[in-house]
């Protein structure tokens, strides 16, 4: 039924936010009245700080789109009734991500994030970007994931990503700015440009990897440069790590795509040593928990894509073995971040550790089901360090409940669900008829 509903294109519940925000929604056109505005804007008041606080808590430390200190003295010095409309654009996208966070009210918060929009649009985001433009259509993007991160939702999230991109190159945000001017001024905007390209090139690759779609950055706007120095913690990563990765992952991810020039098994393990030496800089560093398990996501997901090909062959465990092993691994720790994620914790740190899971619901349902064929797959391999069968099955069971929980979202999530409890019959009845010894 939910596949005949996904065949008919039935997805208007795939979506908390309208399908086209933040290019031209229609519920968006209730605050073209600047009196609207004025009223959102006043009636939040005394919820703002309490909102503001809640981003910085939950998003922003996973996503590091803003600086803290600079967005609250904005906030604190924009009381006057002629507000910027490309900051009120930044404000309202941030009201409705701490809104959620705090009440998870799809409804109250959307209303943030259409002003936001109708905000935007007063703005020349399209014909002469600003750093504010930019990193307020990143909040956006996110902000598309945080209540449904379905298929629909993450499909256009890499449309608007397609914009974002060709926007930041047209204020020549991938290029440093002002080279060899080192007055204090300069130097400070030339980082926070270079910091606004490094969020935008680690948006359009998760879309990517979690999409399927090639990324269609160009490989010499990825050769980020950075000032040479070894993370002492992790929200150094995206100043040092996380853009060492990016001509990987996206030199891969053409080649993955690519119908000519496919990429080679020996190619996949040398691109698997680079990755995991990238993650190895990670491992130890102090720093936020929220943080270390969205780059665990984005690392390990990589590596399941750049795997899956020889992974899943016929016979992978003896022909292909590193694909095989990297991409199990990936997987049960993908699983296992599912199953950390959503306990069912009262306190404010499993709270919002919920909500950072919501926009990896794909990455998480992908795993389970990779992890159902490799129990399905004919290879025996012999490694005696392989976790058994029936730990990776109860861990399979637990993701299939906790993917269910979400069945009633939406058609997006009710077709996973259904789909994988299906493939996940399979493997039960495969080892009970022990027609399978992978395990």
């Amino acid at each position: 039924m939910a596949m005949r509903e996904h065949i008919a294109g039935n997805c208007s519940s795939d979506f908390a936010l309208a399908g086209n925000f933040p290019l031209g929604s229609p519920e968006s056109q209730s605050y073209a009245s600047l009196d609207r505005v004025q009223k959102l804007l006043q009636s939040s008041t005394p919820n703002a700080t309490l909102y503001v606080e809640a981003y910085f808590r939950v998003y922003n430390p996973c996503l590091p789109i803003l600086d803290p200190s600079s967005f609250v003295s904005k906030m604190e010095s924009s009381h006057d009734t002629q507000v910027d409309p490309s900051w009120l654009a930044q404000y309202f996208v941030v009201l409705g991500l701490g809104s959620y966070a705090l009440a998870r009210d799809e409804v109250a918060s959307s209303e943030y994030f259409y002003a936001s929009e109708a905000c935007l649009a007063r703005t020349s985001y399209m014909f002469r970007p600003t750093v504010m433009h930019i990193s307020t259509l990143c909040l956006m993007v996110l902000a598309k994931s945080v209540a449904y991160a379905t298929c629909w939702a993450l499909d256009t999230s890499w449309n608007v990503m397609g914009l974002v991109v060709r926007l930041s190159m047209t204020m020549v945000l991938h290029k440093d700015w002002m080279p060899g001017y080192m007055e204090p001024v300069i130097a400070h905007e030339r980082k926070l440009r270079r910091h606004l390209w490094v969020v935008v090139v680690y948006l359009d690759i998760q879309m990517s990897l979690i999409t399927g779609q090639q990324s269609l950055l160009p490989q010499d706007a990825l050769l980020i440069s950075t000032e040479p120095c070894d993370p002492s913690m992790l929200e150094d990563c995206f100043d040092s790590v996380v853009p060492q990765s990016f001509p990987i992952v996206c030199h891969f991810l053409a080649r993955i795509n690519s119908q000519i020039d496919q990429i080679t098994y020996e190619e996949v393990i040398q691109y698997d040593l680079e990755l995991r030496q990238l993650m190895r800089q990670t491992s130890d560093l102090p720093g936020n928990e929220h943080l270390r398990l969205t780059l665990d996501v984005f690392f390990r997901r990589a590596l399941s894509v750049l795997h899956g090909h020889y992974a899943l062959a016929h016979n992978a465990a003896v022909i292909y073995p590193i694909s095989y092993w990297s991409c199990l691994d990936c997987n049960l720790a993908m699983m296992r971040h599912h199953q950390s994620l959503s306990s069912s914790s009262s306190s404010e740190r499993g709270s919002d550790l919920g909500l950072v899971a919501q926009p990896y619901m794909l990455d998480f349902f992908a795993a389970a089901l990779t992890a159902c064929v490799h129990l399905l797959s004919m290879s025996q391999p012999t490694d005696s360090l392989l976790p058994d069968r029936s730990t990776i099955s109860r861990s399979l069971e637990n993701c299939v409940k906790l993917i269910g929980r979400e069945e009633s979202k939406s058609l997006c999530f009710r077709t996973g669900y259904h789909l994988l409890s299906a493939v996940f019959d399979l493997t039960c009845k495969h080892s009970s008829n022990g027609q399978s010894t992978v395990m």
